[in-house]
């Protein structure tokens, strides 16, 4: 029985093709963190990939290990502003508006989120 011909390692054959499924994985993982518009659009993302060789005794065989991270962009910051207020109890309340501000107009009362069925049989 002849021999198959021999081809030395590549990235696409090491472990049977896992370091360029990772590679696949991750850039996925990237690529999704660019379109999140939560995230800074320019901040840098960061793939590693680790490729560990540990021989055996006799240096014939090594085992390989690989491993692929992923550094991504965080979460953007979001600026607001609260306001301290106090209840009627003087406990401290935090308020999306300034409870010190006067309002210059009424303000408009929400409606009940209530469907009215006294409509008359002609539809009125």
């Amino acid at each position: 029985m002849s021999k198959p011909d021999l081809q030395p390692v590549n990235l696409g054959s090491i472990a049977h093709g896992a370091l360029m499924e990772l590679f696949n994985l991750e850039i996925a993982k990237i690529a999704a963190n660019i379109a999140d518009s939560n995230t800074k659009a320019t901040a840098k993302r960061k793939v590693t990939f680790e490729l560990v060789f540990q021989p055996d005794a006799d240096r014939k065989a090594i085992d390989v290990t690989t491993r692929a991270s992923v550094k991504l962009a965080g979460i953007a910051d979001h600026s607001s502003r609260i306001y301290l207020g106090k209840d009627t109890e003087d406990r401290p309340l935090l308020f999306d508006t300034d409870p010190r501000q006067d309002w210059l107009f009424e303000q408009p009362k929400e409606k009940e989120n209530v469907l009215d069925f006294k409509q008359t049989a002609s539809g009125e």
